[in-house]
């Protein structure tokens, strides 16, 4: 049976845009409590009084886990969506030793200190879904992604892992790995999909998956989704 997404909370991270956004509507919409985390909400006008939101960059993990034992302290979490990251691409010696360790902690570390704080409480309840929005960069490196594909790698392992450490105890682990998704990333990027509507995916059809993995049968776990446009298509400036 469907659960009744009416008594669920969800915590969705990077929320504020883009497929966090995307997914945030999606639940929703179906009735479920969202708590939004993104390190700006300030140009988003929450349309729901279900959707609770909270400013905080993910690079600080301290604050980061205080902020999780907070919410954690006031309402169980049902399912995570862990939707956060950014893009920082060139060659390995480019980047400065503050620029690895901000980028990783964002993309990687930051997924782990919440796991940390989340999975007690499930483990507890018997209950809990988690689902990484993770990258075809995590299924094939590429030229000038040794950040990027290290962290989405480094995701990937992490889905598996917990998916062993946690099936028994009623938590289901599902990892989406999209190709090129057509959103705000690539503002700051010297490429991005083709014009046409083939060689991007829309950030509803992610939010669409995983509302398809939270509906779908608690005893089934969905392990991984890889996602492709249909026409491969990079424009580079």
């Amino acid at each position: 049976m469907p659960e009744d997404l009416a008594t669920k909370t969800a915590l969705v991270t990077g929320a504020s845009s883009g497929i966090g956004l995307a997914i945030s509507r999606s639940l929703l919409a179906a009735g479920c409590r969202v708590i939004g985390i993104a390190r700006d909400f300030s140009k988003l006008d929450p349309t729901s009084d279900r959707f609770e939101t909270h400013s905080q960059d993910l690079v600080d993990l301290e604050q980061s886990a205080q902020l999780i034992k907070s919410i954690t302290g006031q309402r169980q979490i049902d399912y995570f969506i862990h939707s956060a990251g950014a893009g920082l691409f060139g060659s390995i010696e480019q980047f400065s030793l503050s620029q690895i360790d901000s980028f990783l902690k964002a993309n990687l570390t930051s997924a782990l200190v919440i796991c940390r704080q989340l999975i007690p409480g499930m483990r507890q309840r018997k209950h809990g879904r988690i689902i990484f929005i993770g990258s075809e960069s995590a299924l094939q490196a590429g030229k000038k992604g040794a950040l990027y594909s290290s962290a989405k790698f480094g995701m990937r392992g992490l889905a598996q892992a917990l998916r062993e450490d946690c099936s028994r105890d009623g938590i289901a682990v599902s990892l989406i790995n999209p190709g090129m998704v057509d959103t705000a990333f690539f503002a700051e990027q010297d490429f991005r999909p083709g014009p046409h509507p083939s060689n991007s995916i829309n950030s509803q059809d992610v939010a669409d998956l995983v509302m398809h993995i939270i509906r779908s049968n608690p005893d089934m776990v969905i392990d991984e989704i890889n996602l492709s446009p249909r026409n491969k298509s990079i424009d580079f400036s």
